[in-house]
Protein backbone atom coordinates (compact mmCIF):
# COMPACT_ATOMS: atom_id res chain seq x y z
CA UNK A 1 0.00 0.00 0.00
CA UNK A 2 1.74 3.12 -1.34
CA UNK A 3 2.09 6.27 1.79
CA UNK A 4 0.57 9.47 0.57
CA UNK A 5 3.24 12.15 -0.39
CA UNK A 6 4.18 14.05 2.51
CA UNK A 7 2.89 17.35 0.36
CA UNK A 8 -0.36 16.68 0.65
CA UNK A 9 -0.64 16.19 4.38
CA UNK A 10 -3.23 18.90 6.43
CA UNK A 11 -0.27 19.38 8.52
CA UNK A 12 2.44 19.87 5.76
CA UNK A 13 0.04 21.97 3.84
CA UNK A 14 -1.11 24.37 6.96
CA UNK A 15 2.65 25.10 7.87
CA UNK A 16 3.32 26.67 3.99
CA UNK A 17 0.26 28.58 4.23
CA UNK A 18 1.30 31.75 5.84
CA UNK A 19 -0.86 34.46 5.10
CA UNK A 20 2.54 36.36 3.42
CA UNK A 21 2.70 33.52 0.94
CA UNK A 22 -0.50 33.73 -0.18
CA UNK A 23 -1.38 34.65 -3.86
CA UNK A 24 -3.60 38.13 -4.07
CA UNK A 25 -2.88 37.75 -0.55
CA UNK A 26 -2.78 42.02 -0.85
CA UNK A 27 -5.92 42.07 -2.82
CA UNK A 28 -7.87 39.74 -0.81
CA UNK A 29 -6.86 41.20 2.49
CA UNK A 30 -7.16 44.91 1.59
CA UNK A 31 -10.98 44.89 2.72
CA UNK A 32 -11.33 47.37 0.88
CA UNK A 33 -13.16 49.26 -1.08
CA UNK A 34 -15.39 49.36 2.15
CA UNK A 35 -12.59 49.35 5.15
CA UNK A 36 -10.54 53.18 3.76
CA UNK A 37 -14.36 54.20 2.65
CA UNK A 38 -14.74 53.94 7.11
CA UNK A 39 -11.61 55.00 8.04
CA UNK A 40 -12.22 58.02 5.40
CA UNK A 41 -15.86 58.52 6.45
CA UNK A 42 -16.22 58.55 10.38
CA UNK A 43 -20.37 59.28 10.01
CA UNK A 44 -20.22 56.16 8.05
CA UNK A 45 -20.33 52.78 10.31
CA UNK A 46 -21.90 49.33 10.21
CA UNK A 47 -25.18 48.97 12.55
CA UNK A 48 -25.18 46.17 14.69
CA UNK A 49 -27.14 43.55 14.90
CA UNK A 50 -29.88 43.94 16.44
CA UNK A 51 -31.45 40.87 17.85
CA UNK A 52 -35.40 41.64 18.02
CA UNK A 53 -36.49 42.37 21.46
CA UNK A 54 -33.94 45.70 20.66
CA UNK A 55 -35.06 46.87 16.97
CA UNK A 56 -36.53 50.04 17.04
CA UNK A 57 -34.28 50.91 20.28
CA UNK A 58 -31.51 52.95 19.36
CA UNK A 59 -29.34 56.11 19.23
CA UNK A 60 -30.35 58.01 16.53
CA UNK A 61 -26.39 59.90 16.11
CA UNK A 62 -26.80 63.18 14.91
CA UNK A 63 -23.87 64.23 11.93
CA UNK A 64 -24.72 60.31 10.88
CA UNK A 65 -25.25 58.84 7.15
CA UNK A 66 -28.60 58.93 7.72
CA UNK A 67 -29.33 62.12 9.09
CA UNK A 68 -29.44 63.69 6.05
CA UNK A 69 -32.43 64.69 3.18
CA UNK A 70 -33.04 64.53 -0.14
CA UNK A 71 -30.54 66.34 -2.48
CA UNK A 72 -32.80 69.59 -3.83
CA UNK A 73 -32.89 70.63 0.11
CA UNK A 74 -29.17 69.29 0.75
CA UNK A 75 -26.39 72.14 1.12
CA UNK A 76 -23.94 70.50 -0.89
CA UNK A 77 -26.09 68.50 -3.77
CA UNK A 78 -28.36 71.21 -4.61
CA UNK A 79 -27.14 73.14 -7.24
CA UNK A 80 -25.83 69.52 -8.57
CA UNK A 81 -27.90 67.87 -11.49
CA UNK A 82 -28.72 64.75 -9.80
CA UNK A 83 -31.17 62.52 -11.51
CA UNK A 84 -34.85 63.83 -12.35
CA UNK A 85 -37.87 61.34 -12.80
CA UNK A 86 -37.70 61.42 -16.83
CA UNK A 87 -39.51 59.03 -20.12
CA UNK A 88 -36.24 60.39 -21.57
CA UNK A 89 -34.22 57.60 -22.28
CA UNK A 90 -30.97 59.76 -23.02
CA UNK A 91 -31.15 61.54 -20.18
CA UNK A 92 -31.54 57.89 -18.43
CA UNK A 93 -28.61 56.70 -19.31
CA UNK A 94 -26.20 60.08 -18.60
CA UNK A 95 -27.57 59.67 -15.28
CA UNK A 96 -26.70 55.85 -14.97
CA UNK A 97 -23.28 56.25 -16.00
CA UNK A 98 -22.50 59.89 -14.44
CA UNK A 99 -24.80 59.30 -10.76
CA UNK A 100 -25.11 55.41 -10.35
CA UNK A 101 -28.82 55.29 -10.95
CA UNK A 102 -31.90 56.79 -12.75
CA UNK A 103 -35.40 57.42 -12.13
CA UNK A 104 -38.06 56.06 -15.12
CA UNK A 105 -40.59 58.72 -14.46
CA UNK A 106 -44.46 56.71 -13.98
CA UNK A 107 -42.81 53.77 -14.77
CA UNK A 108 -46.04 51.97 -13.01
CA UNK A 109 -49.70 53.53 -13.66
CA UNK A 110 -51.34 54.98 -10.58
CA UNK A 111 -54.20 51.78 -11.01
CA UNK A 112 -51.00 49.27 -11.58
CA UNK A 113 -49.76 50.85 -8.20
CA UNK A 114 -52.78 50.16 -6.42
CA UNK A 115 -52.71 46.53 -6.93
CA UNK A 116 -49.59 45.90 -5.89
CA UNK A 117 -49.71 48.49 -2.86
CA UNK A 118 -53.09 46.40 -1.74
CA UNK A 119 -51.60 42.71 -2.60
CA UNK A 120 -48.68 44.22 -0.22
CA UNK A 121 -50.08 45.29 2.49
CA UNK A 122 -52.46 42.04 2.41
CA UNK A 123 -49.67 39.57 2.28
CA UNK A 124 -47.45 41.34 4.89
CA UNK A 125 -50.16 41.49 7.56
CA UNK A 126 -51.50 37.73 6.38
CA UNK A 127 -47.90 36.69 7.16
CA UNK A 128 -47.90 38.25 10.37
CA UNK A 129 -50.70 36.42 11.49
CA UNK A 130 -49.67 33.10 10.00
CA UNK A 131 -46.48 33.62 12.12
CA UNK A 132 -44.51 33.42 9.41
CA UNK A 133 -43.40 37.22 8.49
CA UNK A 134 -39.64 38.04 7.80
CA UNK A 135 -39.02 41.22 10.45
CA UNK A 136 -36.23 42.91 9.71
CA UNK A 137 -34.17 45.63 11.42
CA UNK A 138 -36.07 48.64 9.01
CA UNK A 139 -39.53 46.93 9.37
CA UNK A 140 -40.72 43.78 7.36
CA UNK A 141 -39.80 41.58 3.98
CA UNK A 142 -42.04 39.38 2.12
CA UNK A 143 -39.72 37.14 0.28
CA UNK A 144 -40.22 34.99 -3.06
CA UNK A 145 -43.14 37.48 -3.77
CA UNK A 146 -43.18 35.34 -7.43
CA UNK A 147 -45.78 32.74 -5.03
CA UNK A 148 -47.45 35.75 -3.58
CA UNK A 149 -49.97 37.59 -6.45
CA UNK A 150 -49.69 37.59 -10.04
CA UNK A 151 -48.83 41.04 -9.87
CA UNK A 152 -45.62 40.23 -8.77
CA UNK A 153 -45.19 38.34 -11.88
CA UNK A 154 -45.49 40.57 -14.01
CA UNK A 155 -43.14 43.09 -12.14
CA UNK A 156 -40.21 40.43 -12.57
CA UNK A 157 -41.26 40.00 -16.10
CA UNK A 158 -41.72 43.97 -16.64
CA UNK A 159 -44.96 42.98 -18.19
CA UNK A 160 -46.76 46.05 -19.76
CA UNK A 161 -49.95 45.01 -17.63
CA UNK A 162 -48.23 45.58 -14.42
CA UNK A 163 -45.32 47.95 -15.69
CA UNK A 164 -46.46 50.12 -18.40
CA UNK A 165 -42.55 51.33 -18.67
CA UNK A 166 -41.59 47.78 -19.41
CA UNK A 167 -40.02 47.88 -22.90
CA UNK A 168 -38.20 51.07 -21.43
CA UNK A 169 -36.85 49.73 -17.97
CA UNK A 170 -36.19 46.70 -19.71
CA UNK A 171 -33.39 48.99 -22.30
CA UNK A 172 -31.60 50.57 -19.87
CA UNK A 173 -30.76 47.07 -18.23
CA UNK A 174 -29.94 45.22 -20.78
CA UNK A 175 -27.79 48.30 -21.85
CA UNK A 176 -26.16 47.75 -18.43
CA UNK A 177 -25.84 43.93 -18.32
CA UNK A 178 -26.21 42.86 -21.80
CA UNK A 179 -28.59 40.60 -23.14
CA UNK A 180 -29.97 37.40 -21.61
CA UNK A 181 -29.83 39.25 -17.63
CA UNK A 182 -31.65 37.09 -15.10
CA UNK A 183 -33.85 38.46 -11.76
CA UNK A 184 -32.01 37.24 -8.97
CA UNK A 185 -35.11 38.04 -6.51
CA UNK A 186 -38.02 40.12 -5.64
CA UNK A 187 -38.81 41.11 -2.17
CA UNK A 188 -41.18 43.93 -1.01
CA UNK A 189 -39.28 45.61 1.27
CA UNK A 190 -41.41 47.54 4.30
CA UNK A 191 -40.10 50.44 6.68
CA UNK A 192 -41.88 51.05 9.73
CA UNK A 193 -41.16 53.75 12.23
CA UNK A 194 -39.02 53.36 14.62
CA UNK A 195 -36.73 51.02 12.81
CA UNK A 196 -32.68 51.12 12.19
CA UNK A 197 -31.30 52.43 9.48
CA UNK A 198 -30.14 49.64 7.14
CA UNK A 199 -25.92 50.01 6.44
CA UNK A 200 -24.79 51.85 3.09
CA UNK A 201 -23.58 48.61 1.04
CA UNK A 202 -22.84 47.81 -2.38
CA UNK A 203 -24.82 44.80 -4.06
CA UNK A 204 -22.23 43.72 -5.86
CA UNK A 205 -19.76 42.36 -3.60
CA UNK A 206 -17.59 40.76 -6.90
CA UNK A 207 -15.01 42.45 -9.15
CA UNK A 208 -15.67 45.97 -7.62
CA UNK A 209 -13.04 47.14 -10.20
CA UNK A 210 -15.61 46.15 -13.33
CA UNK A 211 -15.86 49.08 -15.68
CA UNK A 212 -19.87 48.42 -16.00
CA UNK A 213 -21.95 46.69 -13.45
CA UNK A 214 -22.90 42.89 -13.09
CA UNK A 215 -25.47 43.37 -11.08
CA UNK A 216 -28.76 46.29 -11.00
CA UNK A 217 -31.38 46.76 -8.96
CA UNK A 218 -34.50 48.25 -9.61
CA UNK A 219 -36.14 49.65 -6.23
CA UNK A 220 -39.66 50.65 -6.89
CA UNK A 221 -41.47 53.10 -4.75
CA UNK A 222 -45.29 51.29 -4.16
CA UNK A 223 -45.95 54.72 -1.30
CA UNK A 224 -44.14 58.15 -2.07
CA UNK A 225 -40.46 58.14 -1.08
CA UNK A 226 -38.65 61.06 0.76
CA UNK A 227 -36.58 61.95 3.99
CA UNK A 228 -39.55 61.83 5.80
CA UNK A 229 -40.07 57.81 5.63
CA UNK A 230 -36.87 56.14 5.00
CA UNK A 231 -35.93 57.39 1.07
CA UNK A 232 -33.00 54.89 -0.08
CA UNK A 233 -29.96 56.30 0.98
CA UNK A 234 -27.42 56.95 -1.38
CA UNK A 235 -24.42 58.61 -2.47
CA UNK A 236 -24.68 59.67 -6.08
CA UNK A 237 -21.43 58.97 -8.06
CA UNK A 238 -19.94 55.95 -5.41
CA UNK A 239 -20.21 53.89 -7.95
CA UNK A 240 -17.52 55.18 -9.79
CA UNK A 241 -15.03 56.34 -7.10
CA UNK A 242 -15.04 52.82 -5.34
CA UNK A 243 -14.73 51.57 -8.99
CA UNK A 244 -11.68 53.62 -9.91
CA UNK A 245 -10.06 53.04 -6.04
CA UNK A 246 -10.36 49.27 -6.54
CA UNK A 247 -8.47 49.89 -10.09
CA UNK A 248 -5.81 52.29 -8.74
CA UNK A 249 -5.58 49.72 -5.18
CA UNK A 250 -5.68 53.36 -3.61
CA UNK A 251 -7.85 54.40 -0.53
CA UNK A 252 -11.45 55.81 -1.43
CA UNK A 253 -10.95 58.91 0.44
CA UNK A 254 -13.76 61.23 1.46
CA UNK A 255 -16.76 60.66 0.49
CA UNK A 256 -19.67 63.23 -0.54
CA UNK A 257 -22.49 63.47 1.32
CA UNK A 258 -25.49 60.74 1.20
CA UNK A 259 -29.21 61.26 0.54
CA UNK A 260 -32.55 60.53 0.41
CA UNK A 261 -33.91 59.20 -2.72
CA UNK A 262 -37.57 61.18 -3.71
CA UNK A 263 -39.62 59.26 -5.65
CA UNK A 264 -43.38 59.22 -6.28
CA UNK A 265 -45.27 55.52 -6.26
CA UNK A 266 -44.93 54.08 -9.49
CA UNK A 267 -41.37 55.64 -10.71
CA UNK A 268 -38.71 52.89 -11.22
CA UNK A 269 -35.37 53.82 -9.75
CA UNK A 270 -32.41 51.84 -11.33
CA UNK A 271 -29.17 51.39 -9.57
CA UNK A 272 -26.10 50.14 -10.71
CA UNK A 273 -24.95 47.43 -8.61
CA UNK A 274 -21.64 49.17 -7.18
CA UNK A 275 -23.59 52.59 -5.83
CA UNK A 276 -23.36 53.00 -2.02
CA UNK A 277 -26.82 52.32 -0.91
CA UNK A 278 -29.08 51.35 2.15
CA UNK A 279 -32.81 51.80 3.90
CA UNK A 280 -33.41 54.78 5.37
CA UNK A 281 -35.58 55.81 8.49
CA UNK A 282 -39.38 55.77 8.49
CA UNK A 283 -40.57 58.53 10.85
CA UNK A 284 -43.91 58.09 10.09
CA UNK A 285 -46.37 56.29 10.95
CA UNK A 286 -47.31 54.34 7.48
CA UNK A 287 -45.69 51.77 6.15
CA UNK A 288 -42.90 53.24 3.72
CA UNK A 289 -43.11 50.04 0.18
CA UNK A 290 -40.72 49.42 -1.83
CA UNK A 291 -40.40 46.52 -4.23
CA UNK A 292 -36.63 45.13 -4.84
CA UNK A 293 -35.85 43.56 -7.96
CA UNK A 294 -32.26 42.15 -8.46
CA UNK A 295 -30.54 41.39 -11.74
CA UNK A 296 -27.94 40.32 -12.70
CA UNK A 297 -25.31 38.85 -15.94
CA UNK A 298 -26.30 35.05 -16.27
CA UNK A 299 -22.92 34.13 -15.55
CA UNK A 300 -23.52 35.32 -12.04
CA UNK A 301 -24.80 31.66 -11.28
CA UNK A 302 -24.04 27.67 -10.52
CA UNK A 303 -23.00 25.92 -14.15
CA UNK A 304 -24.58 22.67 -12.81
CA UNK A 305 -28.02 23.44 -11.02
CA UNK A 306 -27.36 21.20 -7.96
CA UNK A 307 -30.59 22.38 -6.50
CA UNK A 308 -32.52 20.25 -9.04
CA UNK A 309 -29.99 17.59 -10.20
CA UNK A 310 -28.70 15.73 -7.35
CA UNK A 311 -30.27 13.06 -6.11
CA UNK A 312 -32.04 12.55 -3.14
CA UNK A 313 -29.57 10.04 -1.55
CA UNK A 314 -26.15 12.30 -2.35
CA UNK A 315 -28.33 14.58 -0.46
CA UNK A 316 -29.11 12.83 2.54
CA UNK A 317 -25.57 11.60 2.84
CA UNK A 318 -23.78 14.99 2.18
CA UNK A 319 -21.43 16.66 4.46
CA UNK A 320 -21.65 20.33 5.62
CA UNK A 321 -19.33 21.12 3.24
CA UNK A 322 -20.48 19.22 0.17
CA UNK A 323 -23.77 20.60 0.91
CA UNK A 324 -22.10 24.64 0.85
CA UNK A 325 -20.31 23.66 -2.19
CA UNK A 326 -23.16 22.93 -3.81
CA UNK A 327 -25.03 25.78 -2.83
CA UNK A 328 -27.42 24.27 -0.22
CA UNK A 329 -26.49 26.46 2.44
CA UNK A 330 -27.37 30.38 2.08
CA UNK A 331 -24.73 32.78 3.06
CA UNK A 332 -26.36 35.96 4.25
CA UNK A 333 -28.67 37.24 1.23
CA UNK A 334 -26.81 34.43 -1.01
CA UNK A 335 -29.45 31.46 -2.00
CA UNK A 336 -32.03 31.83 0.34
CA UNK A 337 -35.39 29.89 -0.44
CA UNK A 338 -38.67 31.66 0.49
CA UNK A 339 -36.03 34.13 2.83
CA UNK A 340 -34.57 31.03 5.25
CA UNK A 341 -31.21 32.28 4.85
CA UNK A 342 -31.35 35.94 5.29
CA UNK A 343 -28.09 37.09 8.15
CA UNK A 344 -26.89 33.08 7.99
CA UNK A 345 -23.29 33.43 7.70
CA UNK A 346 -21.67 33.33 11.33
CA UNK A 347 -24.23 31.10 12.41
CA UNK A 348 -23.63 28.78 14.94
CA UNK A 349 -25.81 26.11 14.09
CA UNK A 350 -25.57 24.04 10.38
CA UNK A 351 -29.15 24.49 10.05
CA UNK A 352 -29.33 27.97 9.97
CA UNK A 353 -29.86 28.59 6.14
CA UNK A 354 -29.24 25.16 5.55
CA UNK A 355 -32.06 24.67 2.22
CA UNK A 356 -31.70 20.89 1.98
CA UNK A 357 -34.78 20.43 3.65
CA UNK A 358 -36.64 21.96 1.04
CA UNK A 359 -35.44 20.13 -1.90
CA UNK A 360 -35.95 17.03 0.10
CA UNK A 361 -39.67 17.91 0.85
CA UNK A 362 -40.40 18.95 -2.79
CA UNK A 363 -39.00 15.15 -3.24
CA UNK A 364 -41.09 13.63 -1.05
CA UNK A 365 -44.38 15.96 -2.65
CA UNK A 366 -44.55 17.44 0.56
CA UNK A 367 -43.24 20.58 0.04
CA UNK A 368 -45.60 23.19 1.10
CA UNK A 369 -44.81 27.18 0.03
CA UNK A 370 -46.23 29.72 1.67
CA UNK A 371 -48.51 31.85 -1.36
CA UNK A 372 -51.16 34.23 -1.09
CA UNK A 373 -52.13 34.94 2.33
CA UNK A 374 -54.53 38.20 3.96
CA UNK A 375 -56.38 39.18 6.79
CA UNK A 376 -59.46 37.31 5.52
CA UNK A 377 -57.38 34.16 5.04
CA UNK A 378 -58.75 31.11 6.63
CA UNK A 379 -57.63 29.35 10.16
CA UNK A 380 -56.41 26.43 8.42
CA UNK A 381 -54.45 28.88 5.62
CA UNK A 382 -52.62 30.74 8.55
CA UNK A 383 -51.63 27.53 9.88
CA UNK A 384 -50.69 25.31 7.59
CA UNK A 385 -47.92 23.29 7.90
CA UNK A 386 -45.99 25.60 5.54
CA UNK A 387 -42.12 24.02 4.99
CA UNK A 388 -40.66 27.46 5.64
CA UNK A 389 -42.36 27.49 9.02
CA UNK A 390 -40.84 23.98 9.84
CA UNK A 391 -37.11 23.96 8.48
CA UNK A 392 -37.35 27.65 10.58
CA UNK A 393 -38.13 25.65 14.10
CA UNK A 394 -35.35 23.13 13.19
CA UNK A 395 -33.13 25.87 12.64
CA UNK A 396 -33.71 27.26 16.16
CA UNK A 397 -33.73 24.51 17.53
CA UNK A 398 -30.49 23.85 16.32
CA UNK A 399 -28.97 26.82 18.50
CA UNK A 400 -29.08 29.29 15.80
CA UNK A 401 -27.45 32.51 17.95
CA UNK A 402 -30.09 35.21 16.16
CA UNK A 403 -33.35 35.95 14.71
CA UNK A 404 -34.08 33.62 11.39
CA UNK A 405 -36.29 36.29 10.67
CA UNK A 406 -40.01 34.47 11.33
CA UNK A 407 -42.21 36.31 13.70
CA UNK A 408 -44.95 38.87 14.03
CA UNK A 409 -44.82 42.49 13.07
CA UNK A 410 -47.70 44.40 13.20
CA UNK A 411 -48.67 46.81 10.21
CA UNK A 412 -50.88 49.30 9.73
CA UNK A 413 -52.18 50.01 6.15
Amino acid sequence: MSSVPVEFDPANVAAKASAESHMYEQELASKDPMRSVLDANPEIYFVPPKRSSEWGQWEFKAGSYYDTTIGSKHPYWKDKDLPIATKDIQRLRSDMLNWGYCKIEEAISAEQVAVIRQRVLEQAEGERLAGIAQKTPSGQNINCCVNKGRCFEGLIEQDPATVQGGPLVEQIITEALGENWISTSLIASISLQGGVPQALHQDQDIALDSKSPLTINILTPITDVDESNGGTLVIPGSHRVLSEAMREQKPVGKLPPAINIDAKAGTMIITDGRLLHSTGINHTDSPRIVMLNGMQHPLIRQQENWMLSVKPEVLKRASPKLLQRMGYQATNAAQTNEGHGFGARGMVSEAAGSTVDFRLAADNGEYLRVGELSPDSTEAELNAAYTLREVVGKARAGGQSAPVGIGGNKLNP
